[in-house]
C-alpha cells in the first residue's frame, strides 16, 4: 500500500490525527493506519496497541460525533491499528473547525469550501441555488438572443426549441425552477451579476519586465454570455502581439498561443470557476508568456490524468450545460485535448496546468519560432504595439477601409476617434475614408452624431 487520497500512515498515535479522521469523513472516507511508517512499512505499536484499541473508538466518537471501525492488525508479529472512516452525509467538525482531505494532505476548510461541502451534503449545488427578487424581465434580452443564435448555429438546439418566450427557455435549461431564477441564470444572462455574485468578472493586464511593471489593464464585466466572447476579442485585439511573416504570398500571424487554445482555456475557466469565492478571473500578459488564474481547484480525481482521457467533472453543472448548448464547450472532458492539439499543430509548448494560490493556474509559453521573431532572428515583423488591433492594423494586403467595416460590424456605435486609435492611423485618414465609403454606398450613418450608429450597406 501507498499513501493516497484514501490512505494515511502514522507511526504513533497523536490526538491531532483526529483532524485527519475529520478530513476523511468530510471527503471520500478512507483508512488511517497507526504503527506504519510513511513508506507503508509496519513498525508496530508495542505495548500501546491494545490500549489504543480500547480507547480510540470512544475518543473519536466523543471528539467528532462519528462511529468508526477500529481493528488490531498484525504483520510479522508487529501489531498496528487500522481505522476505517466512512464518508459522512453531514459536515463533520473537530473543535469547531472543518477539515478536508486533499490528495495525501489534510487542511482546514476555507469558508467557500465549507459552503460547498454544506450544499453537497444536502443534495444542492451552488449554481442551482435559487435567487429571490429577480425576474426573467431583469435579465439581458440581448444575451439570451445571442445564446439562441449560437445554440441554433451550433446545432445544439433546433429553431423550434428557441421559438419560445424567455421564461420557457430558462425552464427548459433548468435555470428557472419553482418560480425562482438560479444563480446560474444570473451569471449567464444578467448584465450585472456582481450585484449577487461578487467577483464574477475578469481582469486582463499587460506587464513589461516584471509584475511591478504594469502597463495597462482592462476589466470585463457583464453576463457570462458576453464575457465569454469579449475576453477573447480583447485579448487578441489589444493585448497580444502578432509577428507577421509571409510564406510566399500567404500572410502568417503568429501569437504566443493559438486563439483556439486560448478560447478553450477561457471558456473552461468561466464554467469551472468557484464563484462563491469573491475573486475575479485574472489574465496576465507578458511579451512571451500568458498566465491565466481562476479561483477553485482541479478535482483530485483527475489532477494526475489531465492530459489523458478523463471524465468531465464540471464545478457548475448548469453553467456547463448552457455553455455546451451555446457551442462554447464540449462534454466528455475533452477540453484539454483540444488545447494540446491546437498547440501541437501551432508549434507551441503545451500549457502547464496546476493548482496554485488557492486556484487553478494555466501557464502558456511562446514557441521557439515566436521567440526568434521577437528577437528579430527571422524575417517576421511585429505589430508595433499590443494596443493595435492585429487583425485590422494597417499592414500589407489590408486596407483602412476594410478595417473600418470590420470595426463597425463589431460595434455600430464606434466613434471615428476610436477607429483611428484601433487602426493606428490619423483621424483625418479615417474621415477621408468614411466620406469615400459613404459616397460609394458602402456604409451609412443612421441618426445624429451623438446618438446615431453606423450601418454597413
Amino acid at each position: 500500500m501507498i499513501e493516497n487520497q484514501d490512505v494515511e500512515f502514522k507511526k504513533i498515535w497523536k490526538d491531532e490525527w483526529l483532524e485527519w479522521i475529520c478530513g476523511f469523513a468530510n471527503t471520500t472516507g478512507g483508512f488511517l493506519y497507526i504503527g506504519v511508517d510513511d513508506n507503508g512499512k509496519v513498525v508496530g505499536l508495542g505495548n500501546a496497541a491494545q490500549s489504543l484499541l480500547d480507547k480510540l473508538p470512544g475518543k473519536i466518537k466523543d471528539s467528532l460525533g462519528i462511529l468508526t471501525e477500529v481493528k488490531l492488525e498484525k504483520e510479522n508479529d508487529l501489531e498496528y491499528i487500522a481505522i476505517k472512516i466512512d464518508k459522512y452525509p453531514i459536515p463533520i467538525s473537530y473543535h469547531g473547525k472543518f477539515y478536508l482531505r486533499s490528495g495525501r494532505s489534510n487542511h482546514e476548510a476555507t469558508s467557500s469550501e465549507y459552503d460547498r461541502l454544506l450544499l453537497e451534503r444536502f443534495g444542492k449545488t451552488w449554481d442551482a441555488m435559487q435567487v429571490p427578487n429577480v425576474t426573467v424581465e431583469d435579465l439581458d434580452s440581448n444575451a439570451i438572443e445571442r445564446f439562441k443564435k449560437l445554440a441554433v448555429e451550433n446545432k445544439r438546439l433546433s429553431p423550434d426549441e428557441v421559438k419560445i418566450d424567455n421564461k420557457g427557455l430558462l425552464e427548459n435549461l433548468k435555470l428557472y425552477e419553482d418560480g425562482y431564477l438560479t444563480t446560474s441564470a444570473i451569471l449567464l444572462f444578467h448584465n450585472d451579476p456582481e450585484k449577487w455574485i461578487p467577483g464574477a468578472y475578469t481582469r486582463i493586464a499587460f506587464f513589461g519586465k516584471d509584475d511591478a511593471d504594469l502597463r495597462y489593464q482592462d476589466e470585463v464585466h457583464g453576463s457570462l454570455m458576453f464575457q465569454a466572447e469579449e475576453i477573447v476579442r480583447i485579448l487578441y485585439t489589444k493585448y497580444l502581439k502578432a509577428y507577421v511573416s509571409f510564406n510566399g504570398m500567404q500572410r502568417v500571424d503568429e501569437y504566443i498561443i493559438p486563439e483556439t487554445a486560448a478560447r478553450e482555456i477561457i471558456y473552461n475557466f468561466l464554467q469551472h470557476k468557484a464563484y462563491n469565492v469573491a475573486i475575479p478571473t485574472q489574465i496576465k500578459v507578458y511579451e512571451d508568456y500568458l498566465y491565466f488564474w481562476n479561483p477553485g481547484e482541479i478535482p483530485n480525481e483527475v489532477k494526475d490524468i489531465l492530459f489523458k482521457s478523463h471524465p468531465s467533472m464540471p464545478r457548475n453543472l448548469k453553467v456547463s450545460q448552457t455553455f455546451f448548448r451555446a457551442g462554447f464547450v464540449e462534454y466528455w472532458g475533452s477540453g484539454i485535448k483540444r488545447i494540446t492539439d491546437a498547440c501541437k499543430e501551432y508549434g507551441s509548448p503545451f500549457p502547464e496546468i496546476i493548482n496554485e494560490a488557492g486556484g487553478v493556474a494555466v501557464k502558456c509559453r511562446a514557441s521557439e519560432s515566436y521567440l526568434k521573431a521577437m528577437r528579430g532572428e527571422n524575417n517576421s515583423t511585429a505589430q508595433t504595439s499590443p494596443k493595435l488591433r492585429p487583425n485590422f492594423a494597417q499592414t500589407i494586403n489590408e486596407s483602412v477601409e476594410n478595417g473600418i467595416i470590420e470595426l463597425i460590424k463589431e460595434n455600430s456605435k464606434i466613434t471615428q476617434v476610436e477607429m483611428a486609435k484601433m487602426l493606428g492611423v490619423s483621424r483625418d485618414k479615417i474621415k477621408r475614408n468614411i466620406k469615400k465609403m459613404k459616397d460609394d454606398n458602402k456604409i451609412d450613418r443612421i441618426g445624429n452624431r451623438n446618438s446615431g450608429y453606423w450601418k454597413v450597406l
